[in-house]
């Protein structure tokens, strides 16, 4: 037998627009796209990039220090997204084996022109700009930053131009066999193994830029200002890398500048690594009939993730592809007319390795079937996981760097010279799950049908997600624990129960009591584990690694008190500082928020009118006892709520509804 599938699909343009509220961060009681309008305050200032914008109107971000930020963030901007697959497989039988090959061809790709979401100031994720206003540093300040504000004296402010378009493309293949074999009239064994290659995502153009450390020259390094942190000269290109050899016709086109940096091509892959062609991946399964009621299942494998387009490196927008300009010192009459300053780069770097994703998972399943139409599964389950994605800052400073060398800018002393925060997309991060799992399941089309699932597990690693950033860039080591999405208990309970339609009775007695049908779902977890830590760099490492821990001197467990305004949760005395110049020691996510447990129900009804016309009805109640659950408890030790549970949640809702189908 021969299966041949041949899709395609396009999704976009994809066009990620503002909040018409601005982001919710502006709240004076107005709504709608005026608020956001840079004509509503009278904000008419020269652009230093102008005619490049998306949306000309778009406030600028503005930080005062001291209070909140203004901040829009990176959009409007737009995606558009493809997908092509071929895929065939041919299934022969022979005898007591079933064999199945087949291959799959995906190719695919994003147009993007969203670019970088984040950014480190003094650079910005803002296409209009983004200002600082400090209380000193202006040489005209007022002492106050809110006063130079007033009157228009800010400290520093950055823009970007055009954002360039990335056609990100790249074709994965994937080639399999399969062997499912009938040893005995009890035992069934599945075979198969299955070779992917997958290459890194590209550009089409080769316009990709990254950090590589093998390129830079110490000889050549920018010359940084010691207080200010600014460039004095230098070659501020100086270990950026683009792919290939040289640039592409299709990159000239769009940036001709290239051709006068021809520097920053080493004959690189297209997507800065290799394409790996040893990924095979093996798996075996059996299932063993230990009698007409029991079976026993297990497997073991070897399963890849494909690498993901990453929406927060956007290498399409690194230097030197997309220019941005940074000006201190002036009036926000005319950005344009103040001091330029080159600012050491914030850039993202590539793996030069970036090894597959790879996870070995293992089960054994024993099923036993149970009076009364019920089956009972019990299940081990396994995973172990390889070269995860996560971030580091390889410029980060050793520990205590800063307080060594009060008042000097931290980017006059990075390892490489012209580059402030540089984050390495590396996969490199581990993962451990083991859990056990239960389940218990009885259907019928009438009476009472449920299905009731608990599981105890335990999920550690050293990277919960793909945006993850090491505190302490070359201690990976510390930060090994519960992962952030770990719940230890969690059980679910589907139950279903419908009265008969009673045909034989009288068309009355039908009419109320027949085919009304109840449903309950009831869930029951415990609360997502958390670290106590704050975004201060106490260890004196520089910006670019994120909160630090702080350190654990005693027992966090405490006596825990009734919900009122707040519950005290845990103990907030076994917190202190780090002492200056040291990471702070306290076993990551080693505290639990609290659990939580929610019942929601619904009672429908169907009321025949005809043969093929009817009345449905159905109420629903969510979360029907109304009963509450606690939030977060507060982990931020500079507060005066640290360590207590402040808000919860949980308010019964219900709906009902009433159709008429014909």
């Amino acid at each position: 037998m021969n299966e041949f599938t041949l899709t395609g699909t396009i999704q976009g343009p994809q066009d990620l627009s503002m909040d018409p509220d601005c982001g919710n961060v502006i709240s004076d009681g107005r709504t709608g796209v005026d608020l956001c309008k840079r004509s509503t305050y009278g904000i008419n200032y020269g652009l230093l990039f102008p005619g490049t914008k998306w949306a000309p109107e778009k406030l600028p971000t503005i930080q005062m220090q001291g209070l909140s930020t203004l901040d829009l963030g990176p959009y409007p901007g737009r995606t558009t997204d493809w997908i092509f697959t071929f895929g065939d497989s041919v299934t022969k039988v022979l005898r007591n084996h079933t064999v199945k090959l087949g291959i799959l061809i995906v190719h695919s790709g994003q147009n993007d022109r969203i670019q970088f979401t984040t950014a480190t100031p003094p650079s910005t994720n803002n296409q209009n700009g983004s200002f600082r206003f400090f209380d000193t540093g202006h040489p005209t300040s007022t002492g106050f930053a809110p006063g130079n504000a007033l009157l228009g004296y800010f400290n520093d402010y950055s823009e970007f131009g055009d954002k360039p378009i990335t056609p990100y493309i790249a074709t994965a293949w994937d080639f399999f066999a399969q062997d499912s074999w009938k040893a005995t009239r009890k035992l069934m064994v599945e075979a198969g193994v299955r070779y992917s290659v997958w290459p890194p995502w590209s550009s089409k153009w080769g316009t990709i830029a990254s950090f590589d450390p093998r390129y830079y020259d110490p000889a050549k390094a920018a010359v940084i200002d010691r207080t200010g942190g600014f460039l004095i000269s230098g070659d501020r290109f100086n270990g950026m890398v683009l792919p290939g050899c040289k640039p592409t016709k299709d990159a000239l086109d769009r940036f001709p500048f290239l051709t006068q940096l021809e520097r920053l091509y080493h004959c690189l892959p297209d997507g800065f690594a290799p394409t790996y062609k040893d990924r095979f991946q093996p798996r075996l399964g059996l299932a063993y009939s230990l009698n007409t009621k029991t079976a026993i299942r297990a497997g073991v494998g070897m399963f890849l993730s494909r690498n993901q387009i990453s929406s927060s490196a956007a290498f399409g927008g690194q230097p030197p592809l997309m220019e941005q300009q940074t000006v201190i010192n002036g009036i926000v009459d005319s950005p344009a007319g103040a001091q330029r300053r080159d600012f050491p780069l914030t850039v993202f770097m590539q793996d030069p390795v970036f090894k597959t994703p790879t996870a070995w998972t293992w089960n054994a399943t024993v099923e036993r079937e149970l009076p009364a139409t019920t089956r009972l599964s019990v299940s081990y389950v396994g995973r172990r996981g390889y070269y995860n994605s996560r971030l580091r800052n390889i410029s980060q400073l050793p520990a205590g760097t800063l307080q060594a060398n009060p008042g000097v800018n931290a980017d006059y002393l990075r390892l490489f010279k012209g580059f402030g925060v540089v984050s390495l997309l590396e996969n490199a991060s581990q993962s451990k799950y083991n859990g056990l799992q239960i389940s218990m399941e009885r259907r019928r089309p009438s009476g009472l049908g449920f299905t009731a699932s608990y599981t105890l597990s335990r999920v550690n690693d050293d990277a919960s997600a793909l945006t993850t950033i090491l505190p302490n860039a070359f201690d990976a080591k510390s930060f090994w624990g519960p992962a952030d999405f770990d719940r230890t208990h969690s059980f679910l309970i589907n139950t279903l129960y419908g009265l008969p339609s009673l045909s034989g009775q009288s068309a009355p007695v039908r009419w109320v009591f027949g085919n009304w049908g109840l449903v309950g779902v009831t869930q029951i977890q415990s609360g997502t584990p958390f670290t106590v830590q704050f975004s201060a760099d106490y260890a004196g490492i520089g910006p670019g690694g994120g909160a630090q821990f702080w350190n654990e001197v005693g027992d966090p467990k405490i006596k825990r008190t009734e919900f009122t305004t707040s519950a005290v949760w845990f103990n907030k005395a076994a917190f202190a500082q780090p002492a200056p110049g040291t990471f702070g020691i306290q076993p990551r996510n080693a505290l639990r928020n609290p659990g939580s447990w929610e019942q929601n129900l619904s009672i429908h009804r169907r009321f025949p009118v005809t043969e093929r016309q009817r009345l449905e009805f159905r109420w629903e109640a969510f979360n029907v006892f109304n009963h509450p659950n606690l939030g977060a408890a507060n982990n931020n030790p500079t507060q005066g709520s640290f360590g207590l549970v402040t808000t919860k949640d949980g308010n019964r809702t219900m709906q009902i509804m009433l159709q008429y189908v014909f």
